[in-house]
């Protein structure tokens, strides 16, 4: 009686394990660098900023959202597309604790660059009170009269 063989096809699931977790293995996550691109400068909308990510040196995600809600404040929206009246990702973490990672990178980024940019802003508004005359003898608040 024949035998009966079975082919394997490279790079097809096999449809024993396709319900299986994956083993997690205890590794160090990979490093996430965060390049805030544009902050919204008014306080309209509900974007407030978009970023890129460089994950573990290896890989680069375009496209992240910083999103204000109503009802959530502040949070962080991965790249996607819409597809019917849905919005897909493009890009998102499988696990829980890399999606904490990456929207805690990203928020501490997008909250270091609003501090850079109100600091920026305080400088500028101060320098024009606060700019010494030419006027030689003279000082701030004095007139030559």
């Amino acid at each position: 009686m024949p035998t009966k063989t079975q082919s394997k096809i490279t790079g097809a699931k096999n449809p024993q394990t396709t319900n299986q977790q994956p083993e997690k293995q205890a590794q160090n996550p990979p490093s996430i660098r965060v390049g805030v691109n544009w902050l919204n400068p008014k306080d309209d909308g509900n974007i407030r900023a978009t970023a890129n990510l460089t994950i573990g040196g290896a890989f680069a995600v375009h496209g992240v959202k910083v999103i204000r809600s109503k009802d959530k404040g502040d949070f962080v929206s991965m790249p996607s597309y819409k597809k019917g009246e849905e919005y897909k990702d493009i890009f998102h973490a499988v696990t829980k604790e890399a999606r904490e990672q990456i929207n805690a990178a990203v928020m501490k980024a997008y909250e270091q660059k609003l501090a850079e940019q109100n600091q920026g802003d305080e400088l500028t508004e101060d320098e024009g009170q606060d700019a010494p005359t030419d006027e030689p003898g003279t000082e701030k608040g004095q007139s030559m009269t």
